[in-house]
């Protein structure tokens, strides 16, 4: 019996590629460099709108006060990159402002607002019960502080709510903190030198409020920021007790 011939295969006489000149080792590598380039363009390009959108909603929520104490901010599937290097030409980016040079009076705001947190933080991690408590308050609030002055085109999130917490914390620890009468020289205890640092810092914080003209612009967050140090004064001496014996 004879056995049936194969079929013949499909012609590629008219195939495009056949048709096409071949493609040398340089070009075909270059092709795929540049599909790698647009690939690695979209996905940066990605990456930097949900960095951004985080980053907007952080900002809201840390204005509105309402991050707890124990929350960690979501993490994306690899850590972001910390240093971009854009800033080393003296700039550096703020949401809804562009670049802006480090020397800008907001920016140098900013700083000293942050500063102020971290000495705060600083003294909260020697402090315990009340105090600690107190003082995570505090950072919170110049959190909120620093959203206003980042984004001066929104309404202020500090107001005359912050100011009554931070008068009445000013009241009831006067009520039991002996005050003295007479300048005090700080280093009568750890808690209390470090509470006179982030005071000192709080006030070069309200120094730049001023020099940058936001007096009118954000007026509670300057009117909180003067009682803030006049608080951080008082804690400081009931972190001293009855030891406050250097006095000027």
């Amino acid at each position: 019996m004879a056995i049936p011939a194969s079929p013949a295969p499909p012609s590629l006489k008219n195939s495009r590629r056949l048709n096409e000149p071949p493609i040398g080792d340089a070009a075909f590598l270059l092709r795929i460099l540049a599909l790698l380039s647009v690939g690695s363009i979209l996905h940066y390009r990605h990456e930097r709108t949900r960095s951004r959108a985080l980053a907007g909603l952080l900002l809201a929520r840390y204005r509105a006060g309402d991050l707890s104490r124990d929350e960690e901010a979501p993490m994306g599937e690899s850590n972001p990159p910390v240093s971009t290097g854009r800033g080393d030409d003296g700039t550096t980016s703020l949401l809804g402002s562009g670049r802006l040079g480090k020397n800008d009076p907001r920016i140098i705001t900013l700083g000293d607002v942050d500063e102020a947190s971290a000495f705060l933080g600083l003294a909260r991690a020697e402090a315990a019960g009340e105090i600690g408590e107190l003082l995570l308050e505090l950072q919170r609030l110049l959190y909120r502080i620093m959203g206003d002055v980042a984004m001066p085109q929104g309404e202020n999130a500090v107001g005359e709510r912050d100011l009554a917490f931070v008068d009445g914390a000013l009241e009831e620890w006067r009520e039991k903190t002996e005050i003295p009468r007479a300048f005090v020289v700080p280093g009568e205890s750890r808690l209390g030198a470090l509470l006179d640092v982030a005071r000192t810092v709080v006030r070069r914080a309200e120094r730049s409020l001023v020099a940058a003209g936001y007096a009118d612009e954000h007026p509670y967050a300057l009117r909180v920021v003067n009682r803030v140090s006049d608080l951080l004064f008082v804690v400081a001496r009931a972190a001293d007790g009855r030891r406050t014996l250097s006095r000027g």
